[in-house]
C-alpha cells in the first residue's frame, strides 16, 4: 500500500520569489482535492537527482509531480527520465515537453509590450538586451521576440548591444557595465528578468547616468524586488501564483485520466514604474512610489534581521540540544509553522552517491513550539518516523539536504507561513554549518574516547605489550591535541577563535607580570569590519562568509612572529595580541594588515567608506608595572577602535594618540602622538 496515496512532488531548482509564488498558486489548489504537497528543493550544486530523492519517491510513489526548471539542459534530462520511470501524471513550469503538458507565461505579449514601451512611448532609439539561461524556453522566447519587434520598427538588432546576464544580478552587473564603456549612446536596456535588470540598474548608476533621464531599464517578472529599488523597476508581470494554480489543476485533471495539456499560456502584462516613467510624475503618484518602496524595505529589513539573529545564536552553539533551543526560539519569528531537523546515522558522500541509511529526528517543532521527538533511529527513505509520518500527507512541507564539505548530514522538512522568502537558504546554509561544526567535534570527541578504552582495556588485558600500549597512547595523545585545536579554531575563518584569544592573552599577562629583568611589553589590535551589516545585507550570507574568510587570510598573513596571534573576536570582530611587541610594532602589523586587505579588493557596493571592503584598527599597548590587568588592556583597544570608527572608518587608532593613523599614508616609523581623553561610543551602524 502507497504511504502517502494523495501525495503530489514540486521538484524545484531552489527556492527563491519565483518558486514560492509558484507554491502559493499551487497549494490551495490541490488542497481543494485533497491533495498534499511536497517540496523537493533540488542543490544545482550537485549534478541530477540524489540519491536520497530517488530512494523517496520508490518509498512513497507519490500520484503526480510538478517540476521547474533545472540550471543546465543535461540535468534537467536526468530529472525527467526519472520521473517517466513512475509513469505518473508530470506538469512541468517553464519546461518545454512536446508530449506532455507545460505552463508557461506568455512571453511573447510581455516583451513585445516592453518594446512599444520603450521604443513607441519613451522614444528609445539604441537598445541593450540582457539574455537569460541559454537552453532555458521564456529566454530563449523573450531574447527572439526582442530582435524580431525592434526589426518591426526598422531598428536593426545590434549583435554587441545583446550580452549575457544568465537570469544573475552579478553576472548582469559586470556585462551592462563593460557594455555602457564601449556603448555610451545605448538610452535603454530590456532584461530577460528582473534580477538581471537589477544589475543593469548598478551598472547605470556606476557609470554616473541617472535612471530614467540617461538610460532607460526593463525587467521581466515583476518580483518584489522590483518595488524595492529607487525608482522601482518597469517589470512585467507573468502572473505567477496563477502559473501555478494553472499547473495543479491541470495535474488533478490528469490524475483523473484527462490527456496531457500540451503547451498552457498563461497571460502577462506590463507593470510601468520609474526605471521608464518620465521624471515629470505626478507629486502623489512619487509619494505613493516612496510609500510603497519604504513599507517594502521594512518588511525585507525585518526579515533579515530576524535571519540575522537566527545566524548569529547557531554562531555560539556547541551542542545539538543547543541548535533545538535556538531553533524552537527563532523559527515563529522566522514565519515557519512546522520544520523537522533529519540527522543521519553516517553522514552521506553526496559525490559517491552513498544511498541514505537510518536517521534519527533532531527537532519536532509545531503550533509554535519543540516537541519531545521519538527516540531512536528510523528509515529515512520516508523522511519522518512513522508517528509523525502523517505530517507529510497535510500542508506542504518543503524538503532540503544538510550539505557541507561534500557531505549531506541529514535533511530539513518546513512549512513556511509568512516572513522572508529565503528562510529556506537561511536554514539550509546556517543549519549546515553549525551541524558540520558540532559533527566534527563529537567525531573527535568519540575518537578520543574510544582510543582511551583501548588504552585502559590493553593496558589490563596486555600489560606485557608495551609497544603496543604507547602506540595507543601516542594517537590518544594526538586526537587530544587535534581535539583541542578544533575547539581553539574558528569554523568559519580557520584561525584562532575567541577562546584561543583570551588563553593566550592570560598567559602572556602572567609573563608581563612576572618579568624580574627589564620591561616586557604586550600590544593588542582590536579589528572591525566596516559596514558589515550592509555588506551581508547587500551581498548575502553566503558572500559575508568569503568576505570574513578573505579578512582572516590577510590578518594571519600580517603577524610575523611566532607568539603572535590573529583571531576571531566575535561576528565581524578579529584581534591580533603581539607579545614582546610594542606601539611601532604594533603599528607596523596594522599597516600590513590593511594594505593586504586593500590588496584583496572585495567588492562592497554598499559600503559608505570605499567601494571595497575595509576595517578599522584600534592599539593598545600594555607594560610591567602599569597594574591595569588584561581586561584594561582589551578596553584601551577597543576605545582606539571605536575613536577609528567616529573618525571615518578604515583607518588605525593608537591608545593615548591624538590623531588616527590613515593605513594608506602610515610610515614604518610613525610613532605616537598627544594623548586622546575622553570616552568614545561606538557609531550604530558598525
Amino acid at each position: 500500500m502507497d504511504p502517502f496515496p494523495r501525495l503530489v512532488v514540486l521538484i524545484s531548482t531552489g527556492m527563491d520569489e519565483y518558486q514560492t509564488r509558484l507554491v502559493a498558486g499551487i497549494s490551495p489548489v490541490l488542497s481543494q482535492h485533497g491533495h498534499s504537497l511536497l517540496v523537493c528543493v533540488n542543490d544545482p550544486r550537485v549534478p541530477g537527482p540524489p540519491p536520497s530523492l530517488r530512494m523517496f519517491l520508490q518509498a512513497a510513489s507519490p500520484c503526480g509531480f510538478i517540476t521547474t526548471n533545472c540550471m543546465a539542459g543535461e540535468e534537467e534530462a536526468s530529472f525527467a527520465a526519472l520521473l517517466e520511470s513512475f509513469g505518473r501524471p508530470v506538469v512541468r513550469i517553464g519546461v518545454e515537453t512536446p508530449d506532455g503538458t507545460w505552463i508557461r507565461g506568455d512571453n511573447v505579449t510581455g516583451m513585445r509590450a516592453v518594446v512599444a514601451h520603450l521604443v513607441d512611448d519613451c522614444g528609445a532609439r539604441t537598445v541593450a538586451h540582457v539574455r537569460g539561461i541559454p537552453h532555458q524556453p521564456d529566454a530563449i522566447d523573450r531574447e527572439r521576440v526582442f530582435r524580431e519587434e525592434l526589426a518591426r520598427r526598422g531598428l536593426v538588432p545590434d549583435e554587441e548591444l545583446v550580452v549575457d546576464g544568465r537570469f544573475d544580478q552579478e553576472t548582469s552587473y559586470w556585462s551592462v557595465r563593460r557594455l555602457l564603456k564601449a556603448r555610451p549612446e545605448i538610452d535603454a536596456v530590456a532584461a530577460a528578468n528582473d534580477l538581471s535588470a537589477l544589475g543593469a540598474l548598478r551598472a547605470a548608476r556606476a557609470a554616473g547616468l541617472r535612471v530614467p533621464d540617461d538610460i532607460m531599464i526593463t525587467g521581466f517578472d515583476n518580483e518584489a524586488t522590483s518595488a524595492l529599488n529607487w525608482p522601482g523597476l518597469t517589470s512585467v508581470d507573468q502572473d505567477l501564483e496563477n502559473q501555478g494554480t494553472v499547473a495543479a489543476r491541470q495535474l488533478v485533471a490528469e490524475m483523473k485520466g484527462k490527456p496531457p495539456g500540451g503547451e498552457i499560456m498563461v497571460p502577462s502584462r506590463l507593470v510601468v514604474r520609474g526605471t521608464t516613467r518620465p521624471s515629470g510624475a505626478s507629486p502623489v503618484d512619487q509619494n505613493r512610489l516612496l510609500r510603497e518602496i519604504a513599507e517594502g524595505a521594512y518588511d525585507h529589513l525585518s526579515g533579515q534581521d530576524a535571519a540575522l539573529g537566527l545566524n548569529r545564536s547557531l554562531f555560539h552553539c556547541t551542542t545539538l540540544d543547543a541548535v533545538v533551543d535556538v531553533l524552537a526560539e527563532k523559527l515563529d519569528g522566522l514565519g515557519v509553522g512546522r520544520c523537522f531537523v533529519v540527522l543521519h546515522q553516517r553522514p552521506l558522500r553526496t559525490a559517491a552517491g552513498d544511498p541514505p541509511g537510518p536517521g534519527r529526528l533532531l527537532l519536532d517543532f509545531r503550533e509554535g513550539k519543540a516537541h519531545p521527538p521519538p527516540q531512536g533511529w528510523f528509515p529515512t527513505r520516508l523522511l519522518l518516523p512513522e508517528d509523525l509520518r502523517h505530517q507529510i500527507g497535510t500542508g506542504a512541507l518543503m524538503v532540503q539536504a544538510l550539505s557541507a564539505g561534500g557531505r549531506e548530514l541529514g535533511y530539513v522538512l518546513f512549512e513556511r507561513g509568512w516572513g522572508p522568502v529565503k528562510v529556506g537558504e537561511v536554514l539550509l546554509q546556517d543549519l549546515s554549518r553549525t551541524l558540520e561544526a558540532i559533527s566534527s567535534t563529537e567525531q573527535l570527541q568519540l575518537h578520543a574516547v574510544e582510543l582511551e578504552e583501548l588504552v585502559q582495556r590493553r593496558t589490563h588485558e596486555l600489560a606485557e605489550e608495551v609497544t603496543t600500549r604507547r602506540r595507543a597512547e601516542v594517537e590518544l595523545q594526538r586526537a587530544n591535541t587535534e581535539l583541542q585545536r578544533l575547539l581553539k579554531r574558528d569554523g568559519l575563518t580557520s584561525i584562532a577563535n575567541r577562546a584561543a584569544f583570551e588563553s593566550h592573552l592570560a598567559d602572556h599577562w602572567r609573563r608581563l607580570e612576572g618579568a624580574e629583568h627589564g620591561e616586557r611589553k604586550l600590544a593588542l589590535l582590536m579589528i572591525d569590519i566596516d559596514a558589515f551589516k550592509q555588506y551581508n545585507d547587500h551581498y548575502g550570507h553566503v558572500r559575508g562568509d568569503q568576505a570574513l574568510r578573505t579578512v582572516a587570510s590577510c590578518l594571519h598573513s600580517a603577524v610575523r612572529e611566532p607568539a603572535d596571534l590573529a583571531c576571531r573576536y566575535g561576528g565581524e570582530e578579529f584581534a591580533v595580541l603581539l607579545p614582546d611587541s610594542g606601539a611601532r610594532a604594533a603599528l607596523a602589523v596594522a599597516k600590513r594588515f590593511h594594505g593586504l586587505l586593500a590588496k584583496a579588493a572585495v567588492p562592497h557596493a554598499a559600503s559608505p567608506v570605499a567601494p571595497r571592503l575595509t576595517a578599522s584598527t584600534g592599539i593598545a599597548v600594555s607594560r610591567t608595572g602599569d597594574g591595569n590587568g588584561p581586561t584594561g588592556l582589551v578596553e584601551a583597544a577597543d576605545r582606539a577602535l571605536y575613536r577609528a570608527k567616529a573618525l571615518g572608518r578604515d583607518r588605525i587608532v593608537l591608545s593615548g594618540s591624538a590623531e588616527p593613523a590613515d593605513p594608506a599614508t602610515l610610515q614604518d616609523k610613525g610613532t605616537a602622538r598627544a594623548a586622546v581623553r575622553g570616552p568614545l561610543e561606538r557609531s550604530a551602524s558598525g
